[in-house]
């Protein structure tokens, strides 16, 4: 909540730092004020990651028995996998991929827990990014301390400014998870901004492109991540001005389908027993990696067969439960002539291996054309592809092919053009004038009793049968609102006359016209609590107002006298309970 940071946070700092957590890989970038005057493209990124001469980490992370961070990324991918082998691995934790955990529940808590790779414990999802988060930062402040091209005055992380990206389509408590992580982290919040990514990697394309968009052009961003197609669409409004047209948006049909469709290939080839049994060892990690080279290197005019070494251990188990060799099982199969074992190889066709690809694809043309089938979007003249998964030829391919009308455009270091968009963001945030408002917003209220209302929600005060938990609406999913700019205000006042204070209920939903805060799709965001001295026309007024990138929502009494009002988000329970509280609830004015 913007409102509750103090003072907006500057951009004129010497060095802008920006972290991007990743589904699939983590990185960081970093640019300095003096050279983003002269040349907004001199931007930096992490350091290769080990031997895979990557400046993206696997987004994975190892913690000690004792919940104490031990290592990040390839490392950390190595040493589990050794303490798998060495069945020393029951007592550590092990999170991979675990950003999607964020975004799969309309109930979100702050204490949101997430499971490791066992799925037998699991720890805060708040202090598993703070450790990302701290190892980023750790690894930034060592490598500006190492080399002496890279000076900050002051010397420390207080002189910098860090700018975290999120999804678009994540929700308020997300976002709040990610603040508080990177708090824990030692980031200091009037040092911190929150960028939404879609827009980071708009600024980063507009940024680099050779020519200008016109104004006026509204372009899809797609970005193609390791496990999400996130899309929004945009109007590019003058320079470093735009409006969202379409609200944020995604599917889970990214690059890691693509590793789920090889695993079935191999189940149809070895059996399920031999695939299993090399699961998070250092036989299925050397597997995974050797594919994911080869992943970057196909494309639709390669006419060569692709090459996979396939572990020793692997064979070994296959040849035990089948019996034969695995070059005898292929020619036994649909395969043969396809697919040739050869010593430790796999020898797969291309069209084998190019429709590993296939269902991914399609999934991501099938969404855009059913975003093209919203009035809203039906004048998009241009694609702005980001995101690791869009470097892969087979999909962009298959996006020209589908929207041959459409303007495609995949700048360099696409992969990289999240992070560096958020640099860009860092040093000087875009205007963001409109954005499409991914729920309906709203105010838990109390309104008199009618026909056909929950009977658990009725309450009698002063004689009047009254109905809990009635959603009041403020926005609407669907409608765009004004950046900065405060929804037009409601007015409610206290069910009891004699109350101090009341507790105004921000709620969300999926749905347009909610009618109860205990619905299937209604969560409960936050609470703001407002005291005042008991009196019998106390009027409330609420209002939201959607800032860059974050909700505040204000309450005060009509006539401005000087109250109290705190918003914070649910830490414990994000449902409405209509059984408690009742006399601190609103009613409609």
């Amino acid at each position: 909540m913007a409102s509750r940071y103090g003072r907006e946070s500057r951009y004129d700092r010497e060095c802008v730092v920006a972290i991007d957590i990743g589904t699939t890989y983590s990185h960081y970038a970093f640019s300095f004020r003096h050279e983003y005057v002269n040349n907004p493209r001199q931007i930096y990124v992490n350091r290769p990651y080990g031997n895979m001469h990557s400046e993206k980490g696997p987004t994975c992370v190892l913690l000690k028995p004792d919940q104490t961070f031990h290592s990040f990324g390839f490392e950390a991918e190595d040493q589990y996998t050794e303490l798998v082998e060495d069945a020393e691995h029951e007592d550590w934790y092990f999170f991979k991929r675990f950003k999607t955990s964020l975004q799969k529940s309309m109930a979100l808590r702050q204490d949101h827990m997430i499971p490791d790779v066992t799925g037998k414990k699991e720890l805060p999802a708040m202090d598993i990014f703070a450790h990302v988060i701290k190892y980023l930062k750790d690894d930034l402040m060592n490598r500006l301390s190492d080399e002496r091209s890279f000076e900050i005055p002051g010397g420390d992380s207080s002189s910098i400014h860090w700018v975290l990206t999120v999804p678009a389509i994540w929700n308020e408590i997300a976002k709040e998870i990610m603040r508080k992580a990177a708090q824990k982290a030692g980031i200091r919040q009037d040092n911190l901004t929150v960028a939404l990514e879609p827009e980071a990697a708009a600024l980063f394309c507009r940024t680099s492109l050779r020519e200008e968009l016109d104004i006026g052009t509204e372009y899809m961003v797609i970005d193609l991540g390791g496990e999400t197609v996130d899309v929004t669409v945009q109007r590019h409004v003058k320079d470093r001005v735009l409006e969202e047209l379409f609200k944020a948006s995604g599917g889970s049909f990214g690059g890691t389908n693509v590793d789920k469709s090889f695993l079935e290939l191999l189940v149809q080839i070895v059996g399920t027993y031999a695939v299993d049994k090399i699961k998070h060892t250092e036989d299925e990690l050397e597997l995974f990696r050797w594919f994911e080279m080869r992943k970057r290197t196909i494309s639709n005019d390669c006419n060569n067969s692709v090459s996979l070494m396939i572990p020793k251990q692997m064979l070994d188990i296959f040849e035990k439960e089948f019996g034969t060799s695995l070059k005898e099982h292929i020619e036994q199969t649909n395969f043969k002539g396809k697919i040739k074992s050869r010593g430790n190889k796999l020898i797969i066709d291309p069209d084998i291996f190019r429709s590993l690809f296939t269902p991914s694809a399609d999934s991501i043309v099938c969404y855009i054309k059913d975003i093209f089938k919203k009035e809203a979007c039906r004048n998009v003249s241009t694609f702005l592809m980001v995101g690791g998964f869009s470097e892969c030829a087979l999909i962009h391919n298959a996006i020209r092919k589908n929207f041959p009308d459409k303007r495609v455009i995949i700048p360099e270091d696409a992969g990289l053009a999240v992070v560096k968009g958020a640099v860009l963001f860092g040093q000087r945030p875009p205007v963001i004038r409109a954005r499409v408002s991914r729920y309906t917003y709203g105010i838990a209220v109390a309104r008199k009793f009618q026909s056909g209302d929950p009977a658990e929600n009725k309450i009698t005060v002063r004689g009047v049968d009254f109905c809990r938990g009635v959603f009041s609406k403020h926005v609407e999913v669907g409608e765009t609102v004004p950046i900065g700019k405060a929804v037009e205000s409601q007015k409610y006042s206290p069910l009891y006359k004699n109350s101090n204070s009341v507790l105004v209920r921000v709620v969300t939903s999926l749905e347009k016209n909610p009618r109860y805060t205990t619905d299937q799709y209604c969560n409960q965001l936050g609470t703001i609590e407002v005291l005042f001295s008991p009196g019998e026309n106390i009027v409330i007024e609420v209002k939201l107002l959607f800032g860059k990138t974050e909700l505040t929502v204000e309450a005060s009494e009509e006539n401005g006298k000087s109250i109290t009002a705190t918003f914070y988000l649910e830490s414990k329970s994000s449902q409405y309970d209509p059984r408690e509280d009742a006399e601190k609830d609103l009613v409609y004015q």
